[in-house]
């Protein structure tokens, strides 16, 4: 367990809203983000969100509380950035060996019935309140994720925080080293396209999401998956690895204990809307609840050894067993 005693730090809106005075500033982190829109800039395709991000390096000017803020989920930031940089090489890198047939025969042996995967059977049986509730899950899969983590920050819970946002960045990198060394068509290709060799002319498709659209009068997937470049990205499936962190890190969190029950909901919501709207497979889900089990079992890990370094009596080691001896 992470810590179970700390007290909630007070919260005086003074040192978020206004400007410190008294902070040093330093100009590497606003030139990064200058830098990393004049890059976006130079290579095309530059949009307002990868201004925005950029401009993210000015938080470190403004406060201590801004400071924090950009410090504690930098590795979320860097994440986004990864993603989109994929768009540059993402088909060179996946040419010739894209997996089409073998994980829809895997998957359909390990948990199909009746001769179809589970995304087929939903294809044929599916119900609006179903297609509502997935793609609301699939709206705000990462959202729940990231507003825990803020959660935390305002409470001042910054080691905690940093473990979930590196936790992010390493599942996610993890991610997406797979997409280019075994890219595999997700169950929307194959219902469209069938079998045969993977074409390279295919864009990113909300698949059965697009009933949630309908339903609503809206083009909110339509549009998010426009900006999308994994189309081959079906595992693993980070769609569910976000929900599950957020509820490993909720059983490590005494504050967090209201959250639990309602993040395991969540969590099963994912795992059921990524099958039911034709995103992943079963298969995909459970390499990306693998990878999430990984990193979070190495960040906590990793974090422990790093706080005995630091505080070697609090470990019980021979060492500090030795010096407190000597201390006597």
């Amino acid at each position: 367990m992470l810590a179970e005693t700390e007290a909630a730090p007070s919260f005086h809106i003074s040192e978020w809203l206004l400007p410190s005075r008294t902070m040093r500033r330093r100009a590497w982190p606003p030139l990064v983000g200058l830098g990393y829109i004049a890059a976006i800039w130079m290579l095309g395709g530059l949009r307002p969100d990868h201004v925005m991000i950029g401009l993210l390096g000015c938080l470190d000017l403004y406060n201590e509380k801004s400071r924090a803020l950009l410090r504690d989920f930098f590795p979320c930031i860097l994440t986004g950035v990864v993603y989109d940089s994929m768009r540059y090489f993402y088909w060179q890198g996946i040419a010739g060996h894209v997996h089409v047939e073998g994980p829809y025969n895997f998957d359909k042996a390990l948990f199909g019935f009746g001769g179809k995967t589970l995304n087929e059977q939903f294809a044929i049986h599916h119900w609006a309140w179903a297609d509502l509730a997935a793609g609301f899950g699939y709206l705000t899969f990462a959202a729940e994720f990231l507003l825990i983590a803020f959660f935390l920050f305002v409470r001042g819970r910054h080691e905690t925080v940093q473990q979930m946002a590196w936790c992010f960045f390493l599942v996610n990198l993890l991610g997406f080293i797979t997409y280019f060394v075994f890219p595999v068509a997700p169950p929307w290709y194959v219902a469209q396209y069938g079998l045969g060799p993977a074409r390279m002319d295919v864009h990113p498709d909300p698949g059965a999401a697009h009933r949630f659209d309908v339903l609503l009068g809206t083009h909110l997937f339509d549009q998010m998956y426009g900006r999308g470049v994994d189309v081959y990205g079906a595992y693993p499936s980070l769609h569910v690895a976000y929900p599950l962190m957020a509820v490993l890190f909720s059983f490590g969190e005494r504050s967090l204990r209201w959250f639990r029950a309602p993040a395991i909901a969540f969590l099963g919501l994912l795992a059921f809307a990524a099958v039911y709207l034709q995103h992943h497979y079963v298969t995909d889900e459970l390499l990306g609840w693998s990878f999430t089990l990984i990193v979070f079992f190495a960040i906590r890990q990793w974090s422990a050894s790093r706080a005995s370094a630091a505080q070697p009596g609090a470990s019980g080691s021979v060492e500090a067993s030795a010096s407190r001896s000597a201390a006597s």
